[in-house]
């Protein structure tokens, strides 16, 4: 039976949270979109009580209470709020234990945030790309991820093994057996009706010349998940290459990937206190 046949059988896979598909259903001026934001919001009272609890936490240090979601948006901005809500989206279906010593399920939500933010930045230097579209690219990049624990795990458990005894990436280890988390995640982002440019990071981001049209965007979560997994941000796992590789078609300069790094390393205490409250809302 193939992967496809595999997933399509399984009846519990989680469907794409309605927050989430209104929040990248495309929003229209800054203006409108901040209007929209607050009503996908206060539609969602679960949410509401989330998002006031996280504006109000110490690592805003605001001086007012902020008693409301409007208020929210015009304090903390619109981007951010986006995030915000992105992360609350994605993190709410996938949060419980995963089963495994080596997949934790927060240490991967912060090694998919750190991916989003160097992503962000990143794609801030191409003029091709939309830098919040990458943010939300880094963010689910590693879907796949908690589905292989959840759903395949003794296969799962095969590939660490084969990994270890032939002393290859994970990555590698899951291609040789026949089941990457990459193919898995693509599964679930067509599933949920995600953009081409989305479904393509997913499943290109560790062979992003493979992405056709979408090379540029795959080629810059690599990246970011390249420098993540060298400063080990969030989930990591020990024995992987320890060299960032930058992709070519990206034309960055050095200078560039070393300051995306230097943030990350300078400023990982500062995104591990914003996002930590997120993850356990």
């Amino acid at each position: 039976m193939s992967i496809i046949q595999c997933l399509d059988n399984i009846h519990d896979l989680p469907s794409m949270p309605h927050t989430l598909n209104s929040v990248l259903e495309g929003l229209g001026s800054i203006s409108s979109s901040a209007q929209t934001m607050e009503k996908i919001i206060r539609d969602d009272p679960v949410l509401t009580a989330k998002m006031l609890r996280i504006a109000n936490s110490p690592y805003y240090g605001l001086r007012r209470e902020v008693s409301s979601i409007a208020r929210a948006v015009v304090i903390l901005g619109f981007e951010e709020v986006r995030r915000i809500v992105i992360g609350l989206s994605l993190t709410g279906i996938f949060s419980n234990d995963l089963g495994f010593d080596e997949f934790d399920t927060k240490s991967i939500w912060l090694h998919s945030i750190g991916v989003a933010e160097v992503s962000n930045m990143l794609a801030e230097d191409i003029d091709a790309l939309d830098a919040d579209e990458l943010f939300t690219a880094g963010m689910i990049h590693d879907l796949g991820r908690f589905l292989l624990c959840l759903y395949f795990s003794s296969e799962l458990r095969e590939i660490l093994e084969l990994r270890r005894k032939k002393q290859i990436s994970l990555f590698d280890a899951e291609e040789q057996y026949g089941l990457t988390h990459t193919e898995v995640g693509a599964y679930l982002a067509k599933r949920w009706g995600l953009s081409e440019m989305l479904m393509d990071v997913i499943r290109y981001h560790h062979r992003p010349n493979s992405a056709g049209p979408n090379t540029l965007a795959a080629s810059v979560v690599f990246l970011a998940d390249e420098i993540c997994q060298k400063i080990k941000f969030g989930w990591h796992i020990e024995g992987e290459p320890n060299k960032v590789v930058v992709p070519k078609s990206l034309g960055l300069s050095l200078d560039t990937v070393k300051k995306a790094a230097l943030y990350l390393k300078k400023e990982k205490e500062s995104i591990e206190a914003r996002w930590g409250p997120i993850f356990f809302a």
